[in-house]
Protein backbone atom coordinates (compact mmCIF):
# COMPACT_ATOMS: atom_id res chain seq x y z
CA UNK A 1 0.00 0.00 0.00
CA UNK A 2 1.50 3.28 -1.04
CA UNK A 3 0.83 6.66 0.55
CA UNK A 4 -1.96 7.52 -1.95
CA UNK A 5 -3.94 4.41 -1.11
CA UNK A 6 -3.36 4.95 2.60
CA UNK A 7 -4.57 8.57 2.36
CA UNK A 8 -7.69 7.56 0.36
CA UNK A 9 -8.47 4.81 2.86
CA UNK A 10 -8.07 7.18 5.83
CA UNK A 11 -10.32 9.81 4.25
CA UNK A 12 -12.91 7.13 3.43
CA UNK A 13 -12.86 5.93 7.05
CA UNK A 14 -13.32 9.45 8.39
CA UNK A 15 -15.98 10.52 5.88
CA UNK A 16 -18.93 8.47 7.18
CA UNK A 17 -18.82 9.90 10.72
CA UNK A 18 -18.76 13.41 9.28
CA UNK A 19 -21.74 12.61 7.04
CA UNK A 20 -23.59 11.14 10.04
CA UNK A 21 -22.97 14.30 12.09
CA UNK A 22 -24.26 16.47 9.26
CA UNK A 23 -27.39 14.29 8.82
CA UNK A 24 -28.13 14.36 12.56
CA UNK A 25 -27.71 18.14 12.65
CA UNK A 26 -29.92 18.72 9.60
CA UNK A 27 -32.70 16.39 10.77
CA UNK A 28 -32.46 17.03 14.54
CA UNK A 29 -36.10 18.17 14.92
CA UNK A 30 -37.45 15.16 13.05
CA UNK A 31 -35.19 12.86 15.06
CA UNK A 32 -36.52 14.32 18.34
CA UNK A 33 -40.08 13.53 17.24
CA UNK A 34 -39.06 10.05 16.16
CA UNK A 35 -37.33 9.37 19.47
CA UNK A 36 -40.42 10.63 21.32
CA UNK A 37 -42.56 8.13 19.40
CA UNK A 38 -40.09 5.33 20.01
CA UNK A 39 -40.29 5.94 23.78
CA UNK A 40 -44.02 5.27 23.60
CA UNK A 41 -43.47 1.78 22.24
CA UNK A 42 -43.81 -0.75 25.03
CA UNK A 43 -43.50 -4.49 25.23
CA UNK A 44 -47.13 -4.99 24.23
CA UNK A 45 -47.21 -2.52 21.37
CA UNK A 46 -47.86 1.19 21.22
CA UNK A 47 -48.40 2.73 24.62
CA UNK A 48 -50.50 5.89 24.72
CA UNK A 49 -49.19 8.75 26.75
CA UNK A 50 -50.63 8.96 30.22
CA UNK A 51 -51.64 12.59 29.83
CA UNK A 52 -53.74 11.65 26.78
CA UNK A 53 -55.53 9.00 28.85
CA UNK A 54 -56.24 11.53 31.59
CA UNK A 55 -57.61 13.97 29.05
CA UNK A 56 -59.82 11.27 27.49
CA UNK A 57 -61.25 10.40 30.91
CA UNK A 58 -61.98 14.04 31.72
CA UNK A 59 -63.67 14.49 28.34
CA UNK A 60 -65.76 11.35 28.92
CA UNK A 61 -66.70 12.71 32.34
CA UNK A 62 -67.90 15.96 30.80
CA UNK A 63 -70.26 13.99 28.55
CA UNK A 64 -71.68 12.16 31.57
CA UNK A 65 -72.07 15.45 33.43
CA UNK A 66 -74.00 16.92 30.53
CA UNK A 67 -76.26 13.89 30.07
CA UNK A 68 -76.98 13.30 33.75
CA UNK A 69 -77.02 16.93 34.88
CA UNK A 70 -74.35 16.23 37.50
CA UNK A 71 -71.12 17.92 38.41
CA UNK A 72 -67.88 16.13 39.21
CA UNK A 73 -67.12 16.65 42.89
CA UNK A 74 -64.86 19.54 43.79
CA UNK A 75 -61.39 18.62 45.00
CA UNK A 76 -62.17 20.23 48.37
CA UNK A 77 -65.02 17.73 48.83
CA UNK A 78 -62.74 14.70 48.53
CA UNK A 79 -61.51 12.65 51.47
CA UNK A 80 -58.54 14.50 53.10
CA UNK A 81 -56.54 11.27 53.41
CA UNK A 82 -57.04 10.62 49.69
CA UNK A 83 -55.98 14.19 48.89
CA UNK A 84 -52.81 13.77 50.94
CA UNK A 85 -52.07 10.46 49.23
CA UNK A 86 -52.59 12.11 45.83
CA UNK A 87 -49.96 14.72 46.72
CA UNK A 88 -47.34 12.23 47.86
CA UNK A 89 -48.11 9.17 45.68
CA UNK A 90 -50.64 9.96 42.93
CA UNK A 91 -50.70 6.46 41.45
CA UNK A 92 -51.65 4.92 44.81
CA UNK A 93 -54.44 7.47 45.31
CA UNK A 94 -55.82 6.70 41.86
CA UNK A 95 -55.68 2.95 42.46
CA UNK A 96 -57.40 3.33 45.84
CA UNK A 97 -60.20 5.44 44.35
CA UNK A 98 -60.64 2.99 41.48
CA UNK A 99 -60.89 0.09 43.94
CA UNK A 100 -63.81 1.89 45.61
CA UNK A 101 -65.49 2.17 42.20
CA UNK A 102 -64.87 -1.53 41.54
CA UNK A 103 -66.39 -2.40 44.92
CA UNK A 104 -69.55 -0.46 44.06
CA UNK A 105 -69.87 -2.17 40.68
CA UNK A 106 -69.44 -5.57 42.34
CA UNK A 107 -72.19 -4.68 44.84
CA UNK A 108 -74.44 -3.84 41.89
CA UNK A 109 -73.52 -7.13 40.21
CA UNK A 110 -74.56 -9.01 43.35
CA UNK A 111 -78.02 -7.37 43.17
CA UNK A 112 -78.77 -8.37 39.59
CA UNK A 113 -81.87 -10.55 39.45
CA UNK A 114 -80.25 -13.13 37.15
CA UNK A 115 -77.43 -13.80 39.66
CA UNK A 116 -74.66 -14.17 37.09
CA UNK A 117 -71.58 -13.79 39.32
CA UNK A 118 -69.17 -14.37 36.44
CA UNK A 119 -69.81 -10.95 34.87
CA UNK A 120 -66.75 -8.73 34.79
CA UNK A 121 -67.02 -5.03 35.62
CA UNK A 122 -67.47 -3.96 32.02
CA UNK A 123 -70.21 -6.54 31.46
CA UNK A 124 -72.03 -5.26 34.55
CA UNK A 125 -72.01 -1.73 33.18
CA UNK A 126 -73.08 -2.89 29.72
CA UNK A 127 -75.99 -4.79 31.32
CA UNK A 128 -76.96 -1.64 33.24
CA UNK A 129 -76.87 0.31 29.99
CA UNK A 130 -79.03 -2.31 28.27
CA UNK A 131 -81.56 -2.09 31.13
CA UNK A 132 -81.53 1.73 30.80
CA UNK A 133 -80.12 2.31 34.28
CA UNK A 134 -77.12 4.24 32.95
CA UNK A 135 -76.24 5.97 29.67
CA UNK A 136 -73.61 4.69 27.26
CA UNK A 137 -71.46 7.66 28.25
CA UNK A 138 -71.08 6.18 31.75
CA UNK A 139 -69.72 2.97 30.24
CA UNK A 140 -67.32 5.01 28.10
CA UNK A 141 -66.21 6.95 31.20
CA UNK A 142 -65.49 3.68 33.00
CA UNK A 143 -63.42 2.44 30.06
CA UNK A 144 -61.44 5.70 29.95
CA UNK A 145 -60.83 5.59 33.69
CA UNK A 146 -59.70 1.98 33.56
CA UNK A 147 -57.27 2.72 30.72
CA UNK A 148 -55.88 5.73 32.59
CA UNK A 149 -55.53 3.69 35.77
CA UNK A 150 -53.73 0.93 33.89
CA UNK A 151 -51.41 3.42 32.17
CA UNK A 152 -50.57 5.03 35.52
CA UNK A 153 -50.12 1.74 37.35
CA UNK A 154 -48.10 0.00 34.66
CA UNK A 155 -46.20 2.98 33.23
CA UNK A 156 -42.91 1.73 34.71
CA UNK A 157 -41.58 5.24 35.20
CA UNK A 158 -41.88 6.23 31.54
CA UNK A 159 -44.30 8.98 32.43
CA UNK A 160 -45.39 9.65 35.97
CA UNK A 161 -48.88 10.68 37.01
CA UNK A 162 -48.93 14.16 38.52
CA UNK A 163 -51.01 14.87 41.61
CA UNK A 164 -53.21 17.20 39.53
CA UNK A 165 -53.85 14.46 36.97
CA UNK A 166 -54.60 11.98 39.76
CA UNK A 167 -57.12 14.40 41.26
CA UNK A 168 -58.74 14.92 37.84
CA UNK A 169 -59.16 11.16 37.50
CA UNK A 170 -60.38 10.74 41.07
CA UNK A 171 -63.02 13.43 40.48
CA UNK A 172 -64.22 11.49 37.43
CA UNK A 173 -64.30 8.27 39.47
CA UNK A 174 -66.43 10.00 42.10
CA UNK A 175 -68.72 11.30 39.34
CA UNK A 176 -69.24 7.77 38.04
CA UNK A 177 -69.95 6.62 41.59
CA UNK A 178 -72.64 9.32 41.82
CA UNK A 179 -74.19 7.90 38.66
CA UNK A 180 -74.07 4.33 39.99
CA UNK A 181 -75.21 4.84 43.61
CA UNK A 182 -78.88 5.39 42.66
CA UNK A 183 -78.71 2.22 40.54
CA UNK A 184 -77.61 0.22 43.58
CA UNK A 185 -80.47 1.73 45.58
CA UNK A 186 -82.96 0.91 42.79
CA UNK A 187 -81.75 -2.68 42.60
CA UNK A 188 -82.01 -3.01 46.38
CA UNK A 189 -85.60 -1.74 46.27
CA UNK A 190 -86.40 -4.02 43.38
CA UNK A 191 -85.01 -7.02 45.26
CA UNK A 192 -87.14 -6.27 48.34
CA UNK A 193 -90.31 -6.03 46.23
CA UNK A 194 -89.80 -9.36 44.51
Amino acid sequence: MDWKQFFASAIGSLAWPAVLIVVVYVFKDQLRLLIGHIRKIGAGGVNFELSEKVEEAVDAGEVVQTEKGLLAPDVAGLDPALLQLAKSFPEAALIQAFKELEKLILQIRDRFPDARPYRNLYEVLKALEKLNYIPASAVALFQSLREARNAAAHGKGEQELSSGEALDLIRQIKLLQEVLMPVLDQLLLRATHI
